[in-house]
């Protein structure tokens, strides 16, 4: 008898129509790594984001950042990432993780945004900054009242973090800063940015200062014709003898290892989120489309060709998906190096894009109209694959620590 009802369960389990996979999220039953509360944020995050996907089209094609929903972001309750004080939600790495992912699921601008103002913007003054400034600073933050930013790179220094040219002297009540950035995310209008800038009078050590919107000698200008995170706004900053008062130098940033690199470790985490939060966007997407479009009499996910490009992204998106809750676990540990991050987030982005290519291949010519998502994820994934390290200057600071520092870059 029970032999007879394993036989008939058997057989129903091989004539039920499956359910089509079309969540990366649930297929890993990543769920099981958050908490209560991080899976109601998450779950959240993705209804807003599902809600102004159409909305967001208009500012994508423009080039504008949608300020109007600045207060829907805020009433998330997810600003602050790992921020416990000032009403910060004191996320876990794999709980911020998860935010990024269903941010950049639907649009990576809106992940770029927020992990800018958050992992490179409040994480440093919380990180780095002294008590005084974390209070000053911080609750306007978490409160969205305040947008920051972080200006790193430079016109003719991006990788090569170490080579910047910008300078800060010091002088009575503070330090004057000279130099120029480039590429630098919120600049345009945030109310903070924090500038990194070698101390003349320090041994050129690579130090942080807090310049304020709207200091004397502080111009900015937004990069035009960008083709990826079209909502975010990008600046060219120039600091023409700005001065920064003592309070507005960053308290703990000694140097470039203690200041630059330590943050760059914590947000290098986010991005590698933000690669497989796109992907997973792109092929959720195409299956979509691949359910919905018709070709020789049935849709085209009944091709086998179909579903071989739609496994193959399912399991690449899944790997990704493990492999950064795993990164975020150690690195809560303390069990990172900068070289296995710098690798996981190599490897996400040259994965996320073959899949964003097979996803723009599977919806054929439709795919290259924004409205089917694909495209966006495939421009977009390119600026992911560059920004905090090209694929290359990450895979070789990896392969200093494997090699135990033969040939290797300076740090």
């Amino acid at each position: 008898m029970e032999s007879l009802q394993r036989l008939s369960l058997l057989q129903s389990q091989l004539t039920a129509k499956p359910k089509p996979v079309d969540d990366v999220w649930a297929s890993v039953n990543a769920d099981q790594f958050l908490s209560a509360k991080g899976i109601s944020l998450r779950q959240k995050t993705r209804t807003l984001m599902t809600s102004i996907e159409a909305p967001l089209q208009p500012y994508i094609n423009n080039c504008e950042f949608p300020f109007e929903f600045l207060p829907a972001l805020r009433d998330l309750g997810v600003n602050g990432y790992h921020i416990k004080d000032f009403g910060g939600p004191g996320l876990s790495s794999v709980e911020a993780g998860a935010i990024c992912y269903e941010l950049a699921r639907i649009d990576a601008s809106m992940m770029t945004f927020l992990t800018v103002h958050n992992s490179i913007g409040m994480a440093v003054v919380d990180y780095l900054g002294s008590e005084e400034q974390r209070q000053r600073i911080l609750p306007d933050g978490i409160a969205l009242k305040k947008i920051m930013s972080f200006g790193l790179t430079e016109p003719d220094y991006g990788s090569d973090a170490t080579g910047l040219q910008t300078t800060a002297k010091k002088v009575d009540g503070g330090y004057i800063l000279n130099g120029e950035k480039r590429w630098i995310g919120n600049a345009t209008w945030a109310d903070y940015i924090i500038i990194w800038a070698k101390n003349v009078d320090d041994k050129n050590k690579i130090q942080g200062f807090i310049v304020e919107k709207g200091q004397k000698g502080l111009s900015t200008k937004k990069i035009e014709n960008k083709y990826a995170l079209r909502m975010v706004q990008n600046a060219d900053i120039k600091l023409d003898n700005v001065f920064v008062p003592d309070h507005n130098k960053l308290a703990k940033a000694d140097d470039f290892a203690t200041g630059t690199n330590k943050i760059l470790e914590h947000s290098r985490i986010k991005v590698c989120w933000g690669a497989v939060g796109i992907a997973a966007g792109a092929y959720e997407a195409a299956l979509q489309y691949a359910l919905q479009r018709k070709q020789f009499g049935k849709s085209i996910a009944q091709f086998q060709l179909s579903q071989l490009k739609l496994s193959k992204m399912l399991a690449m998106c899944e790997s990704m998906l493990i492999m950064v809750i795993h990164l975020s676990q150690m690195y809560e540990q303390g069990k990172t190096t900068i070289g296995q991050i710098g690798r996981t987030k190599s490897h996400c982005t040259s994965v996320a894009r073959e899949v964003c290519a097979m996803a723009r291949d599977l919806c054929g010519g439709n795919g290259i109209l924004l409205e089917n998502r694909v495209m966006k994820a495939f421009m977009d994934i390119e600026a992911i694959h560059t920004y905090e390290g090209t694929y290359e200057v990450n895979m070789l600071v990896s392969g200093r620590e494997i090699t135990g520092g033969m040939n290797a870059i300076k740090k």
